[in-house]
């Protein structure tokens, strides 16, 4: 039996990419997202949870982008990662508006602006810069 679907938008990949597109597009769409695979077998799945992001008013743009630089042993593009470390934190406030939990524990920091979260320092990071899913 064959079965027909019609949608307004399909997305390829069920990956951060093509989930995070789904949830940005207008809700009265029919949206359908289309993986290769099962959803276990992408990257983001085995992703360790974390995110790095300059979260800390003792961290900067500047330290961040040198550290991604330094890791990546000159494979990466410095105007890519500069782009992606301006705005880490925004797309993290996006991701808690969209519902999506991070940790938040007792020895949580919180910034001027109110903003609580738990961050650690993992390998190649000269701060604490990573916050994790709960």
């Amino acid at each position: 039996m064959s079965q027909h679907f019609q949608h307004d938008v399909l997305v390829i990949g069920s990956g951060a990419a093509g989930l995070s597109l789904a949830l940005t597009l207008p809700d009265h769409l029919r949206i359908a997202v289309l993986s290769k695979g099962d959803l276990s077998n992408g990257s983001t799945f085995w992703a360790q949870g974390g995110v790095a992001a300059v979260l800390d008013d003792t961290d900067t743009v500047q330290s961040h982008v040198e550290d991604t630089l330094n890791a990546g042993g000159g494979l990466c593009n410095e105007d890519a990662v500069r782009f992606t470390v301006e705005h880490s934190r925004e797309a993290i406030q996006w991701l808690i508006d969209q519902g999506v939990p991070f940790t938040r524990g007792d020895d949580a920091d919180v910034d001027e602006s109110g903003f609580e979260f738990h961050l650690t320092r993992e390998g190649g990071h000269s701060h604490r810069r990573i916050i994790h899913a709960a």
